[in-house]
Order: C-alpha cells, then structure tokens, then sequence
C-alpha cells in the first residue's frame, strides 16, 4: 500500500515527527481558528502541544479532540453493507448530500463519473473505495485527507495532495478496468485560501515519494 501525499524525508525515523506532518498540523489549526471554530485560548494550547510532539503519534494525539476534516454520518444512519453504485453509459455526479459508505464501489462501463468527497458525509474515518470503469472517474479529495493506493489494474493521475493531517482520515483507493482513466484531486477552489498558500510556501521544495462483491448495491 502506497500514500500519494506528501512523503516524509527519507531521512526521518518511521515514528518522528516530521516538518511536513507538524506543517499540516499547524495549517489544520490556522483553518479551524480562521473559521471560529477554534477559541484563542484552545488554538495556543493545541498549538503548544503540536510544537513540542516528539513523534508522529504525539500529533495525532494532539490533533485527535479537533473537530475532524470531513463531515461523518450520524452513527444512527451509517450504512450496515457495502454500497455499490454502477453507471453503465451515463454520467455519475455525486456532490452535496450523499454518502460514503465504509467500503464503497463505483463503477461507470463506458460512462464517466464525479465524485466530490469534500461534500459528502464519511460512514468511517476509514474508507475502502474501489474504482472500476471503462471510461473515466474524477475523485476530489479534501486536503489533510491521507489517500493510499491499495492496488489495482489501472494507473490513477494524480494532481499534487497535500502533506495529510496527523490523525486524519484515511482513504484507501484499489482500481480495476481494462481501460479507462481515474483522476485525483483536491477541489481547485480550496487551493487559493491563505492558509493553503502557507502551507505550500512551507512544505515547497522538500522531497516528494511517488472489494469484494457487495450486498447492496444500487444501480443507476
């Protein structure tokens, strides 16, 4: 399994706290103050504690009592079963409302699809998402999210990802189709806010690293 954001420096021990990590850390702060989510008095004690975390788990620890990066299901409305959906030749696009399911399929045949993940509400911090198609896919990803590739028959073209949050959620993306393209990125308005370009200047120039059948399914 392969992570497409940023990658540590080679250099750093597997457990030490890294610029990078502490980096998206700081800027996830700067978001939540920015926004008013964060009082000053809890932005300066989370900060401190960011500022001194000695390893990787430190940070998340740190980071874990924020509000989190993407909108979870109310646990009363999570889906018990895989969700599969299948576009044979039409268009799929999914923004506002809909629901990631913990393990979650999209297929398109011939057709293409859209998925905004930014929008939608997450059953899990962890997700399982298959891509299958013919035709093509676009994924957009919230920044701080950490996308792993888990494997799969087609190549995904990736957009640069930002460093992921410590402690953030985690998706895992498997492809399968014997043609076909999958693309993913950040939404491109979410580049231009201050903290996104500080977070950038910041992190510019340091090294860069390279399911299973369903029991619902829903065809469209």
């Amino acid at each position: 399994m392969v992570s497409v954001n940023e990658d540590r420096p080679d250099s750093a021990p597997l457990d030490v706290a890294d610029e990078g990590a502490r980096v998206a850390a700081i800027a996830r702060l700067h978001d939540l103050f920015s926004d008013g989510t964060l009082s000053l008095e809890r932005f300066s004690g989370v900060l401190d504690q960011v500022f001194a975390a000695p390893s990787h788990a430190d940070l998340e620890a740190a980071m874990v009592a924020l509000p989190p990066l993407v909108r979870l299901t109310p646990a009363s409305q999570r889906l018990a079963r895989p969700l599969v959906l299948q576009v044979a030749d039409g268009g799929l696009q999914l923004g506002s409302g809909w629901q990631l399911a913990a393990d979650t399929t999209v297929g398109t045949g011939f057709g293409t699809a859209r998925l905004d993940l930014t929008v939608a509400t997450w059953d899990a911090h962890q997700i399982d998402l298959r891509l299958e198609t013919w035709g093509s896919i676009e994924v957009l990803v919230p920044e701080g999210v950490v996308v792993l590739m888990a494997g799969g028959s087609r190549p995904v073209q990736f957009e640069a990802l930002s460093p992921p949050v410590p402690g953030g959620p985690v998706l895992r993306i498997s492809t399968s189709g014997p043609t076909g393209v999958i693309r993913i990125r950040h939404p491109a308005e979410h580049h231009g806010g201050p903290f996104g370009r500080w977070r950038r200047r910041r992190t510019a120039g340091r090294p860069r690293s390279g399911v299973r059948p369903s029991h619902s399914e829903h065809r469209l």
